[in-house]
């Protein structure tokens, strides 16, 4: 399986974060709260708080995996990552964000460090995302779609076995 994780997308959520416009404050702004909300829940493997930053209705396309559909899936899918790889550190670093009244995209590249649960080395990952967002009726901004995937090539193949 290709090391994924990440950006677990895109910044969410580190506890309490909301990501509502405030008067003045800016929709790019509280994309950017979005986005740093992700990164911190994603650098402590939090899949609940990551799900909590997608609408309902989200979905997450991680590389090597089927997309997950919805909070309940983003949040297994998640879970179910933090078994395999325990995350040392995560950066997300955004190259254009752009709001279209009530939706929006980021678009950036994310490092992480990933060490395989059962045991190796740690694998320095990068990778470019895309993420597309939109308002809800309080204001507040969450992700409806998320993809990533990394700039590192797939080990290769195991040699055959002889027969």
């Amino acid at each position: 399986m290709r090391l994924v994780a990440v950006v677990a997308a895109i910044g969410l959520m580190a506890g309490g974060v909301s990501a509502q416009t405030k008067a003045g404050g800016g929709d790019e702004a509280a994309i950017a709260k979005v986005r740093s909300a992700y990164q911190a829940a994603a650098g402590t493997q939090d899949g609940a708080a990551i799900a909590k930053l997608f609408a309902t209705d989200g979905v997450e396309m991680p590389p090597n995996a089927p997309a997950a559909k919805g909070r309940a899936a983003i949040e297994a899918f998640h879970k179910a990552f933090g078994q395999q790889f325990m995350m040392h550190g995560m950066t997300i670093t955004p190259t254009e964000t752009k709001v279209h009244g009530d939706s929006a995209y980021d678009v950036g590249t994310y490092k992480q460090g990933l060490m395989p649960m059962k045991g190796g080395a740690v694998v320095d990952d990068h990778g470019k995302y895309v993420v597309l967002l939109k308002k809800d009726a309080s204001g507040t901004w969450l992700v409806s779609h998320a993809i990533y995937n990394s700039d590192v090539p797939l080990p290769a193949p195991a040699a055959a076995a002889k027969k």
